[in-house]
């Protein structure tokens, strides 16, 4: 056998559960069983111990499959199952139900595969065996032929293990189809990963060349979102945001400006415009965001752009969010933003800081706020000359 085909019988042995609709019927099976046993015991006339024991196993198995459908849980279903099997060890020994006692414990050993898996279930089926061989052979029985029958006796181990080798062959082909399937998952993910990398990769080309353009109207337009994407990208981190976010951050902060591409020269370059032309300045987040979904970039990208106007206390454009209900990146962008531009305007970090403080809770988030006092009090790298006014 060569090293190829041990890790393939490797991953696929030791795969986790993949199908909780499997499980989910396997369970469901179990509980049949059991309700099946009640008829059963009348017809025996089985003592009281079998029915504490039947009702105690129905209502498990009810809990058990109530929790199943809220969360996953390895030790519970593990659990769940030593105390079914100590539930139908105990019926198989006892044998209430004459000789049908037998069959519950090797279908809920069958099912156990498919609720548990090929390792879990193994170690569940295997207690299992070693308790048909000590009951049938080992004297928990005093007299297993009398009470099952001397034939019964010697084939039922043997039954056993062929039972369960089906079960196991059954569900060996079935996690061998999840590692294919996820294999084939991660492919195609991989491809679609490397395919939007492409999309981004360009679309983040034609808009720097959108800026390089627009810089020519707006003064070092292009320098500033640089810097606006650093600091967004800073803040996230300091924030604890995974890497993903923080670079989704950074493409925000690059691109926030590029909804002013159309408007007219004298609503983006004059600081003191009429109602009017405010109005159609405010629409450049909204084009913003649609130019950069058009362009194919992450989601969380556009909606940052989208709600970076949006105040902390509900003031703010284009929707009037307030508090959380903005999103967090568009928070962070918008200290960042405002931190950036009046540096630009000569002011030192200490003076924007106690203006950052002076609006949070109002424009800004206090958290953001504080991250960024943290980042300007205790120093970034060497500020760049202050430049022109862009608005």
């Amino acid at each position: 056998m060569n090293k190829d085909t041990l890790e393939r019988l490797r991953e696929t042995v030791l795969v986790p559960h993949g199908d909780p609709q499997l499980a989910l019927y396997a369970k469901l099976i179990v509980g049949l069983l059991w309700l099946v046993h009640l008829p059963l015991g009348f017809l025996y006339g089985a003592p009281l111990p079998f029915y504490l024991l039947l009702g105690g196993m129905m209502l498990l198995d009810g809990v058990n499959l109530s929790l199943s459908r809220r969360s996953a849980s390895r030790a519970r279903e593990l659990g769940a199952a030593l105390a079914f099997l100590a539930g139908s060890a105990l019926l198989f020994q006892k044998a209430y139900v004459g000789y049908f006692s037998w069959f519950f414990l090797l279908i809920f050993s069958f099912s156990c595969t498919f609720v548990l898996g090929l390792v879990d279930g193994t170690f569940i089926n295997l207690l299992g065996f070693l308790w048909v061989m000590a009951c049938l052979h080992g004297g928990l029985i005093p007299d297993p032929a009398a009470l099952y029958g001397e034939s019964f006796v010697l084939r039922f181990p043997f039954l056993y293990i062929c039972i369960l080798g089906v079960a196991y062959i059954i569900m060996f082909s079935i996690q061998r189809y999840w590692v294919d399937k996820a294999k084939r998952h991660l492919l195609l993910q991989q491809r679609i990963d490397a395919e939007k990398g492409k999309l981004s990769e360009m679309s983040l080309k034609v808009i720097t060349a959108m800026y390089s353009a627009l810089s020519s109207k707006i003064p070092e337009i292009d320098l500033h979102c640089q810097q606006t994407a650093e600091l967004t990208q800073e803040m996230a981190r300091r924030m604890g945001l995974d890497e993903a976010t923080c670079r989704d951050g950074y493409y925000a902060g690059l691109l926030h400006e590029v909804g002013t591409v159309g408007l007219p020269d004298d609503v983006v370059l004059q600081r003191n415009i009429t109602e009017e032309q405010y109005q159609l300045y405010k629409t450049y987040v909204e084009r913003g965001c649609r130019i950069i979904q058009e362009l194919q970039i992450v989601d969380r990208v556009a909606e940052t752009v989208r709600y970076h106007r949006e105040n902390y206390d509900g003031t703010g454009y284009l929707e009037g969010l307030q508090g959380e209900a903005i999103p967090l990146l568009s928070r962070i962008l918008a200290v960042a933003d405002f931190t950036d531009r009046h540096r630009r305007r000569g002011e030192t970090d200490a003076q924007i800081a106690a203006a950052l403080r002076e609006r949070a809770g109002h424009e800004f988030d206090p958290q953001c706020v504080e991250v960024m006092c943290g980042m300007l009090t205790k120093g970034r790298k060497k500020e760049d000359a202050p430049c022109r006014t862009k608005r």
